[in-house]
């Protein structure tokens, strides 16, 4: 099955919001969901991942404590939607002396957030960690990857985001997205989590004749 960008974009930021994310970050993961399937990359896999994250206390996803040096969290792992956030923030550093990041979750969802920082600074930007390589200047993405298992990879103990060359890759964005019947399944139940509960009331008020009968 395939879908269109809009229709990931709601559909992200509905399951966002019902794994406990506030409105801001939601609407983060969502344009992130959005633009990783633009560059027909499986943003909704990624996503999938991300939110199963949070709900894992093992995991326990944590903001940078530092802009400083090496970022890194207290404990636990960073939050790639958190660390997203920070990069958008300081735009300008990044893209001036790039940053290394320590023990981050599912580290492809950073990537979005790399492409709008390079499109601030002007320049080209390059993740990498061991396995997996990408360079994108804010519009498109050159990729350069060993194996889809380290392209997905759930949690990397070192990232390093570099100011690259220029591309010579013209934007060649995709206008739909087809992710797995399971992740978008299991965004599903996500989303679900933000539908209010059925009352007496709102089963009067909704379709059907409800307690009247008008035969």
């Amino acid at each position: 099955m395939s879908y269109s960008l809009n229709e990931v974009e709601a559909h992200s930021k509905r399951a966002a919001r019902g794994a406990g994310l506030g409105w801001g970050l939601a609407e983060e993961a969502a344009k992130a969901t959005r633009w990783l399937c633009a560059q027909n990359i499986d943003g909704c896999r990624v996503l999938t991942g991300v939110l199963e994250a949070h709900q894992d206390p093992a995991c326990n996803l944590q903001t940078p404590i530092s802009l400083v040096g090496e970022w890194l969290a207290e404990a636990g792992r960073l939050c790639p939607l958190h660390v997203g956030a920070s990069l958008s923030d300081c735009a300008t550093l990044v893209g001036s002396n790039g940053v290394r990041i320590r023990a981050l979750s599912h580290p492809l969802f950073i990537l979005p957030f790399v492409a709008a920082a390079a499109r601030r600074a002007k320049t080209n930007l390059q993740v990498h960690w061991p396995g997996a390589t990408m360079t994108t200047n804010g519009k498109t993405v050159d990729l350069a990857t060993s194996t889809e298992a380290a392209f997905y990879i759930e949690q990397v103990e070192q990232v390093e985001i570099i100011v690259a060359p220029p591309l010579t890759k013209d934007a060649n964005q995709i206008g739909r997205a087809r992710p797995s019947n399971r992740d978008w399944e299991k965004l599903n139940s996500f989303a679900a989590l933000t539908y209010a509960p059925a009352t007496e009331t709102s089963r009067r008020l909704g379709a059907g004749a409800g307690q009247s009968d008008n035969d």
